[in-house]
Protein backbone atom coordinates (compact mmCIF):
# COMPACT_ATOMS: atom_id res chain seq x y z
CA UNK A 1 0.00 0.00 0.00
CA UNK A 2 1.12 3.54 -0.74
CA UNK A 3 1.13 6.13 2.09
CA UNK A 4 -2.02 7.77 0.71
CA UNK A 5 -3.83 4.42 0.84
CA UNK A 6 -2.56 3.74 4.34
CA UNK A 7 -3.70 7.24 5.35
CA UNK A 8 -7.23 6.61 4.09
CA UNK A 9 -7.29 3.29 5.93
CA UNK A 10 -5.91 4.93 9.09
CA UNK A 11 -8.71 7.49 9.06
CA UNK A 12 -11.24 4.67 8.82
CA UNK A 13 -9.50 2.82 11.66
CA UNK A 14 -9.64 5.83 13.96
CA UNK A 15 -13.32 6.34 13.22
CA UNK A 16 -14.07 2.68 13.89
CA UNK A 17 -11.90 2.74 17.06
CA UNK A 18 -9.37 0.25 15.66
CA UNK A 19 -6.53 2.56 16.63
CA UNK A 20 -4.20 -0.17 17.86
CA UNK A 21 -4.13 -1.71 14.39
CA UNK A 22 -2.74 1.35 12.59
CA UNK A 23 0.97 1.06 13.43
CA UNK A 24 1.01 -2.71 12.76
CA UNK A 25 -0.58 -1.96 9.37
CA UNK A 26 2.30 0.39 8.53
CA UNK A 27 4.87 -2.11 9.81
CA UNK A 28 3.43 -4.75 7.49
CA UNK A 29 4.23 -2.62 4.45
CA UNK A 30 7.99 -2.31 4.99
CA UNK A 31 10.84 -4.71 5.67
CA UNK A 32 13.12 -2.15 7.34
CA UNK A 33 12.38 -0.27 10.56
CA UNK A 34 13.89 2.89 9.05
CA UNK A 35 11.26 2.76 6.29
CA UNK A 36 8.48 2.36 8.84
CA UNK A 37 9.73 5.43 10.70
CA UNK A 38 10.07 7.46 7.52
CA UNK A 39 6.56 6.62 6.42
CA UNK A 40 4.99 7.51 9.75
CA UNK A 41 5.38 11.10 8.56
CA UNK A 42 4.30 10.32 5.00
CA UNK A 43 1.05 8.81 6.27
CA UNK A 44 0.46 11.81 8.52
CA UNK A 45 0.96 14.19 5.59
CA UNK A 46 -1.41 12.19 3.42
CA UNK A 47 -4.04 12.29 6.17
CA UNK A 48 -3.67 16.06 6.07
CA UNK A 49 -3.99 16.11 2.28
CA UNK A 50 -7.23 14.14 2.52
CA UNK A 51 -8.46 16.70 5.04
CA UNK A 52 -7.80 19.82 3.03
CA UNK A 53 -4.31 20.90 2.13
CA UNK A 54 -1.28 22.45 3.75
CA UNK A 55 -1.34 25.29 6.29
CA UNK A 56 -2.03 28.12 6.08
CA UNK A 57 -5.24 26.99 4.38
CA UNK A 58 -7.56 29.52 6.00
CA UNK A 59 -9.80 26.81 7.41
CA UNK A 60 -9.40 23.84 9.68
CA UNK A 61 -8.26 20.56 8.15
CA UNK A 62 -11.27 18.23 8.34
CA UNK A 63 -9.27 15.18 9.38
CA UNK A 64 -7.58 16.90 12.34
CA UNK A 65 -9.15 14.64 14.98
CA UNK A 66 -7.97 11.51 13.18
CA UNK A 67 -4.53 13.08 12.67
CA UNK A 68 -4.14 13.84 16.38
CA UNK A 69 -5.14 10.30 17.37
CA UNK A 70 -2.89 8.70 14.76
CA UNK A 71 0.03 11.00 15.59
CA UNK A 72 -0.05 10.14 19.29
CA UNK A 73 0.49 6.49 18.36
CA UNK A 74 3.12 7.32 15.73
CA UNK A 75 5.05 9.59 18.12
CA UNK A 76 5.09 6.94 20.84
CA UNK A 77 6.34 4.37 18.33
CA UNK A 78 9.13 6.68 17.13
CA UNK A 79 10.24 7.41 20.69
CA UNK A 80 10.20 3.71 21.58
CA UNK A 81 12.58 3.21 18.64
CA UNK A 82 14.80 6.05 19.84
CA UNK A 83 13.98 8.27 16.85
CA UNK A 84 13.61 11.74 18.37
CA UNK A 85 13.82 13.47 14.98
CA UNK A 86 10.77 11.69 13.58
CA UNK A 87 8.88 12.25 16.82
CA UNK A 88 9.76 15.94 16.67
CA UNK A 89 8.55 16.28 13.10
CA UNK A 90 5.30 14.49 13.89
CA UNK A 91 4.69 16.81 16.85
CA UNK A 92 5.51 19.89 14.78
CA UNK A 93 3.06 18.87 12.08
CA UNK A 94 0.24 18.29 14.56
CA UNK A 95 0.75 21.76 16.06
CA UNK A 96 0.84 23.31 12.58
CA UNK A 97 -2.27 21.44 11.47
CA UNK A 98 -4.13 22.61 14.59
CA UNK A 99 -3.16 26.20 13.70
CA UNK A 100 -3.82 26.24 9.93
CA UNK A 101 -3.79 30.03 9.78
CA UNK A 102 -1.35 30.51 12.64
CA UNK A 103 -3.10 32.55 15.36
CA UNK A 104 -6.25 33.38 13.38
CA UNK A 105 -9.51 31.45 13.47
CA UNK A 106 -8.26 28.72 15.79
CA UNK A 107 -10.80 26.14 16.94
CA UNK A 108 -10.85 26.43 20.75
CA UNK A 109 -10.79 22.66 21.27
CA UNK A 110 -7.53 22.47 19.32
CA UNK A 111 -5.63 25.08 21.33
CA UNK A 112 -4.41 22.59 23.94
CA UNK A 113 -3.22 19.88 21.49
CA UNK A 114 -1.51 22.59 19.43
CA UNK A 115 0.33 23.90 22.48
CA UNK A 116 1.13 20.43 23.82
CA UNK A 117 2.68 19.16 20.60
CA UNK A 118 4.53 22.43 19.90
CA UNK A 119 6.20 22.20 23.33
CA UNK A 120 7.06 18.53 22.84
CA UNK A 121 8.59 19.33 19.47
CA UNK A 122 10.76 22.06 20.99
CA UNK A 123 11.90 19.78 23.81
CA UNK A 124 12.98 17.14 21.33
CA UNK A 125 14.67 19.66 19.02
CA UNK A 126 16.65 21.05 21.95
CA UNK A 127 17.83 17.53 22.79
CA UNK A 128 18.83 16.93 19.16
CA UNK A 129 20.68 20.25 19.00
CA UNK A 130 20.11 21.23 15.35
CA UNK A 131 19.69 25.00 15.59
CA UNK A 132 17.43 25.89 12.65
CA UNK A 133 14.70 23.28 13.28
CA UNK A 134 14.94 24.10 16.99
CA UNK A 135 14.30 27.79 16.30
CA UNK A 136 11.29 27.03 14.08
CA UNK A 137 9.97 24.86 16.90
CA UNK A 138 10.51 27.74 19.34
CA UNK A 139 8.72 30.09 16.93
CA UNK A 140 5.74 27.74 16.88
CA UNK A 141 5.68 27.57 20.68
CA UNK A 142 5.54 31.36 20.79
CA UNK A 143 2.55 31.38 18.47
CA UNK A 144 0.86 28.60 20.47
CA UNK A 145 1.44 30.48 23.74
CA UNK A 146 -0.25 33.56 22.31
CA UNK A 147 -3.16 31.51 21.02
CA UNK A 148 -3.42 29.88 24.44
CA UNK A 149 -4.04 33.31 25.93
CA UNK A 150 -0.60 34.27 27.29
CA UNK A 151 0.36 37.18 25.05
CA UNK A 152 3.32 38.28 27.17
CA UNK A 153 4.84 34.81 27.25
CA UNK A 154 4.29 34.29 23.54
CA UNK A 155 5.97 37.60 22.67
CA UNK A 156 8.86 36.85 25.04
CA UNK A 157 9.40 33.46 23.39
CA UNK A 158 9.46 35.08 19.96
CA UNK A 159 11.88 37.75 21.17
CA UNK A 160 14.16 34.98 22.45
CA UNK A 161 13.87 33.35 19.02
CA UNK A 162 14.96 36.59 17.32
CA UNK A 163 17.97 36.83 19.61
CA UNK A 164 19.03 33.24 18.93
CA UNK A 165 18.45 33.66 15.19
CA UNK A 166 20.97 36.51 15.15
CA UNK A 167 23.66 34.42 16.83
CA UNK A 168 26.10 32.39 14.78
CA UNK A 169 24.98 30.86 12.51
CA UNK A 170 22.62 33.72 11.68
CA UNK A 171 19.19 32.87 10.26
CA UNK A 172 17.50 35.99 8.87
CA UNK A 173 14.38 34.08 7.79
CA UNK A 174 13.53 32.97 11.32
CA UNK A 175 14.37 36.44 12.62
CA UNK A 176 11.93 38.02 10.14
CA UNK A 177 9.10 35.57 10.81
CA UNK A 178 9.53 35.97 14.56
CA UNK A 179 9.41 39.76 14.28
CA UNK A 180 6.36 39.46 12.03
CA UNK A 181 4.44 37.69 14.79
CA UNK A 182 5.80 40.04 17.48
CA UNK A 183 4.48 43.03 15.55
CA UNK A 184 1.12 41.39 15.01
CA UNK A 185 0.85 40.26 18.63
CA UNK A 186 1.79 43.69 19.95
CA UNK A 187 -1.17 45.15 18.11
CA UNK A 188 -3.60 42.35 18.95
CA UNK A 189 -2.77 42.41 22.66
CA UNK A 190 -2.25 46.14 23.21
CA UNK A 191 -3.59 48.66 20.69
CA UNK A 192 -1.54 51.39 22.40
CA UNK A 193 1.47 49.75 20.72
CA UNK A 194 -0.02 50.27 17.25
CA UNK A 195 2.80 52.57 16.10
CA UNK A 196 5.50 50.22 17.40
CA UNK A 197 3.77 47.28 15.73
CA UNK A 198 3.62 49.14 12.40
CA UNK A 199 7.31 50.05 12.68
CA UNK A 200 8.27 46.43 13.29
CA UNK A 201 6.10 45.16 10.44
CA UNK A 202 7.47 47.73 7.97
CA UNK A 203 10.99 46.56 8.84
CA UNK A 204 9.92 42.95 8.35
CA UNK A 205 8.49 43.84 4.95
CA UNK A 206 11.91 45.06 3.82
CA UNK A 207 13.50 41.86 5.10
CA UNK A 208 10.98 39.70 3.23
CA UNK A 209 11.70 41.64 0.04
CA UNK A 210 15.44 41.08 0.45
CA UNK A 211 14.82 37.38 1.10
CA UNK A 212 12.32 37.13 -1.79
CA UNK A 213 9.90 35.47 0.64
CA UNK A 214 6.58 35.58 -1.22
CA UNK A 215 4.67 33.73 1.52
CA UNK A 216 6.04 36.15 4.08
CA UNK A 217 5.05 39.16 1.98
CA UNK A 218 1.57 37.76 1.36
CA UNK A 219 1.13 37.09 5.09
CA UNK A 220 2.34 40.57 5.96
CA UNK A 221 -0.05 42.10 3.41
CA UNK A 222 -2.98 40.25 5.00
CA UNK A 223 -1.96 41.42 8.48
CA UNK A 224 -1.69 45.06 7.40
CA UNK A 225 -5.03 44.87 5.61
CA UNK A 226 -6.76 43.32 8.61
CA UNK A 227 -5.30 45.37 11.47
CA UNK A 228 -4.14 48.64 9.94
Amino acid sequence: MEPKDIAAKAIEMVKSKEIEKIIPLIEEQYDEEKDVLKNLISVQIQMKEIGGGYPPVGKQITTIDEIITYSDKAINYALEKGDKLTAGKLNHNVASFCLPNMDDGVDERLIEPAYRTAVKDLELREEIGDKVPMLWAKWLVGVAEFVKGDAKKGINTLEETVKLALEDPVDKSIEAWSKLMIGKFYFKSDTSKRDLAREILEEVGEQFKEQEDKWGLDTLKDIMKTYF
